[in-house]
């Protein structure tokens, strides 16, 4: 093997290992002991990372498709639980009663109760089906030929990334900044199983940044699930003005982590 493509030698066998670990915790779920939540939790974030890692060998067709749907079809407990977080870091963990704030808190409880039951059998058994596939595909291939697929796409990823950053700067727009917050987690994600061991340059900075942007995804979602169950700006005024402080708020955090830590440590 080229000496270049030494450290993502492991690739493969990281992946498909990964794999294995995702079939083990779908099996999992039927075993939960209350803790749907959590495990739901894990396994979506494993997801990403796989995600990332099938991006950078160029293998994105139905696999990233599949991974996707898996991710979907298990979001649900664990938005419901974000949206409930959320809402009570904005200080309204206990409004006053007959408030429209107590209401909320009470309405984000129940959804996020329900929301925490174990996945029906049928969404349990397509999933690891789709896993199964994922590791028919990476087993057809060999070790060397995963290992310059991900050499090259850590390469592809790492550039979408800058782009999308500066992309970010120059128009300031929200869909822009979550290009950005998908972007770093595939290329993290993704090089932590095909080069766990390869320092990144700009990876500390990477992970700053993807928490400022998730917090200001967690408090999008929020807002998008306030307006759809009426709880608009004129009928919750205390509530979205600490929203939109609080946004107003990352935003200007995470422009200038880009601006000067992503970027300078991405070389620009």
């Amino acid at each position: 093997m080229n000496s270049d493509l030494t450290d993502f030698a492991g690739a493969r066998a990281s992946l498909l290992a990964a794999c294995g670990e995702m079939e083990r915790m779908l099996e999992g779920l039927n075993d939960s002991h209350g803790q749907v939540a959590v495990e739901i939790h894990e396994l979506r974030r494993l997801g990403k990372r796989l995600r990332g890692g099938l991006a950078m060998i160029d293998d994105a067709k139905p696999c990233l498709r599949w991974m996707s749907v898996i991710g979907r079809m298990l979001g649900g407990v664990r938005d419901a639980t974000v949206r409930a977080k959320t809402w009570k870091k904005l200080g309204f963990e206990e409004g006053a009663p007959g408030s429209i704030e107590a209401a909320i808190t009470a309405l984000l409880d129940l959804e996020t109760a329900v929301a925490k039951r174990v996945p029906p059998p049928a969404v349990i058994e397509w999933s690891l089906a789709a896993v199964d596939q994922v590791k028919v595909r990476l087993a057809a291939r060999t070790a060397e030929e995963i290992a310059a697929s991900a050499a090259k796409g850590a390469g592809r990823l790492g550039s979408q990334l800058r782009k999308r950053l500066k992309r970010a700067l120059e128009r300031v727009r929200n869909e822009d900044f979550h290009d950005c917050r998908k972007a770093a987690k595939a290329w993290l994600g993704g090089m932590s199983l095909v080069a766990p061991d390869l320092a990144l340059a700009g990876g500390p900075e990477a992970v700053k940044l993807g928490d400022s942007l998730g917090e200001e995804n967690d408090l999008e979602v929020l807002a998008v699930w306030l307006r759809s169950r009426g709880f608009t700006p004129s009928a919750t005024p205390a509530g979205w003005k600490v929203l939109r402080k609080r946004q107003e708020k990352l935003r200007r955090r995470s422009i200038s982590l880009i601006r000067k830590e992503l970027l300078p440590a991405l070389g620009r």
